[in-house]
C-alpha cells in the first residue's frame, strides 16, 4: 500500500498534471504485480485510513496494463458510491509466517488481528509461492476455518499442492477496502 503523497491528476487529453498544494490530498492504493493500481482512494490531505471520508474506486486492466474498467463501492444506502464517505481501511496488515501445499492451502499468521471466516483478502509479497500474489484480476481470496491457537486460516477452495514451495515474506490485506461489494 503506498503512503500520502501530493499526486498527479489527469488533465484534457489524458495529460497528467501535478496537483498543487492548494488541492492537495492524501492517496491510497493497492498494485497488482505489475504495479497497477487496482484499489485507489483518496482523501482530503490529513484524514485516517478508518475515517468515513475516502473516494475509492477499483480498476481493471487488460494485457497491456490499459483500464478496461472502473467500479465504485456500494454505500449504505445500497448505491455504488463516488463520494468521499468510505472508510479506506481500519485493519492493519497481518503478516505471514507460512503458507502449506495442501488441498485448501493454510495459511499462518504471526496474529490474526479482527480476521473472521468470509473475509476477502489479498496476498502481497510472499516469496516461493508467488502463485498466491495479488495479481489484480484474480487472488481475492476469502477466509475459511479459522483456527485461533495456530493462527492459521485456509483459502477457501484453492488447491496450492502444485504451487511453488512458500519460502518467506508476505502480508495479508484485509477490512474495507476489500471488502466492498463494487459495482
Amino acid at each position: 500500500m503506498s503512503g500520502q503523497n501530493r499526486p498527479f491528476k489527469y488533465g484534457a487529453n489524458d495529460r497528467r498534471e501535478f496537483i498543487v498544494q492548494d488541492s492537495e490530498v492524501a492517496v491510497v492504493a493497492i498494485n497488482d504485480t505489475s504495479g497497477n493500481p487496482i484499489f485507489l482512494g483518496r482523501a482530503k490531505a490529513g484524514i485516517g485510513l478508518s475515517e468515513e471520508k475516502w473516494q475509492i474506486r477499483k480498476v481493471s486492466y487488460d494485457t497491456n496494463s490499459g483500464v478496461t474498467r472502473v467500479q465504485w463501492p456500494i454505500n449504505a444506502d445500497g448505491v455504488a458510491s463516488t463520494e468521499f464517505e468510505l472508510a479506506w481501511n481500519s485493519e492493519t496488515d497481518l503478516t505471514i509466517t507460512g503458507i502449506s501445499n495442501a488441498n485448501p492451502g493454510v495459511v499462518t499468521v504471526s496474529a490474526l488481528g479482527n480476521l473472521t471466516n468470509g473475509d476477502k483478502i489479498i496476498i502481497q509479497d510472499v516469496a516461493g509461492m508467488t502463485e498466491v500474489n495479488f495479481d489484480g484480476n484474480d487472488y481475492i481470496f476469502t477466509v475459511a476455518n479459522i483456527n485461533v491457537g495456530a493462527k492459521t486460516f485456509e483459502l477457501s477452495g484453492v488447491n496450492t499442492t502444485t504451487y511453488t514451495a512458500y519460502s518467506s515474506g508476505g502480508t495479508v490485506t484485509y477490512g474495507e477496502v476489500v471488502n466492498y461489494t463494487y459495482s
